[in-house]
């Protein structure tokens, strides 16, 4: 009998020391950190992180870069995209989520970054300039823009910031990069706003930059054609290129993207539209087969019915699963090919 209690309790000591060990461990882990699903559900849903607010190109909570070359229209490319933004409306035929956006402008003073709102306005179809599309200005203000200070307290949904150089010089240097890369990624995160960083290209070498579009491009290369530190792409969570296309192709700008996690996106291929006076203006998504540059690309879309499955698109274009799906993926941002539903493709009418 004696034996039988002293059994007893020394299963419920182990008991005890075993609960104490969970107890120890689930505190440790808080301690640290340490998330369970259900508080990354939890917390995902109550800071919306990474859902898109531009339909497959930046969500919130982020830090992109837009790279290209002095000259290419990228002032008025990151204006359009606030005023899409502000107002609600598709960017380049991407869904937008309505937001305060702010252009910090350091290339164009407040005359510049004017005429290219007062520009786009008409061609975006809009009456008027929404009101939470929001300028700042060294021409205007009288003290340097604290990113940090603005999002607390404005709350925007975009920051873009043109140029990266003129907003910090030192952010290219090796000392300075990833430790600005990481404040900004804090701040984009702290108040759920997508910061895009407007950048340059270094001046090429002898042999000149690739080209963006070329098929045998990759685009994290030609990324690194970047001024200043590996930091400054290493660390952005969507890359975006922009280039002069290849001869032939049409249009006056093409770009491509890389967004973390999700890969590549594009090439899509941007016409300049001019108004009567002949004045460059806002910029227009073009679409049509030719674009993809490619003969034999060309000719298996043209085997394709007018509805398909990703078996039929193997099947047109001779090629096993990966290169069919980047395909796809590039006749989809052309806009010649749509897929309404998961495994159903359809052409687009041109």
């Amino acid at each position: 009998m004696a034996e039988a209690i002293l059994d007893d309790y020394d299963a419920l000591i182990s008991e005890a020391i075993r609960h104490d060990a969970e107890a120890a461990v689930q505190a440790l882990r808080h301690k640290h950190n340490l998330l369970s699903p259900a508080e990354v559900d939890s917390l995902y849903s109550q800071k919306h992180h990474s859902k898109a607010f531009v339909e497959g190109l930046l969500s919130h909570n982020s830090v992109s870069v837009l790279i290209g070359d002095s000259g290419l229209g990228k002032s008025a490319l990151a204006v359009q995209l606030g005023l899409c933004v502000a107002a609600g409306v598709p960017f380049l035929g991407m869904k937008t989520k309505q937001g305060l956006a702010v252009n910090v402008d350091h290339e164009n003073g407040l005359a510049g970054s004017r005429d290219l709102r007062d520009a786009l306005i008409g061609f975006l179809g809009l009456r008027k300039a929404p009101d939470d599309f929001r300028l700042w200005t060294p021409d205007y203000a009288n003290c340097p823009l604290a990113i940090e200070e603005m999002c607390r307290e404005a709350k925007p949904t975009l920051v873009t910031v043109d140029s990266l150089r003129s907003h910090d010089p030192y952010f290219e240097s090796t000392e300075h990069a990833g430790a600005a890369m990481r404040q900004l990624h804090s701040t984009a995160s702290k108040h759920g706003v997508a910061i895009v960083l407007i950048h340059h290209t270094r001046k090429p070498g002898p042999d000149g930059p690739p080209t963006l579009d070329a098929e045998d491009t990759q685009l994290m290369h030609w990324l690194n054609q970047a001024s200043g530190h590996r930091a400054i792409i290493n660390q952005a969570d969507t890359r975006i290129a922009a280039d002069i296309p290849s001869r032939g192709r049409g249009g006056e700008l093409v770009l491509r993207w890389h967004r973390r996690i999700y890969g590549e996106g594009g090439p899509i291929y941007l016409e300049r539209v001019c108004n009567e006076d002949a004045d460059p203006i806002g910029y227009r998504r073009l679409s049509g087969p030719k674009l993809l540059g490619n003969p034999e690309q060309e000719a298996a879309f043209g085997k394709l019915p007018s509805r398909f499955a990703f078996k039929e698109a193997k099947q047109a274009y001779e090629r096993s699963d990966d290169p069919t799906r980047k395909w796809l993926q590039k006749c989809m941002s052309l806009g010649i090919v749509e897929q309404p539903e998961r495994g159903l493709y359809i052409k687009v009418s041109q």
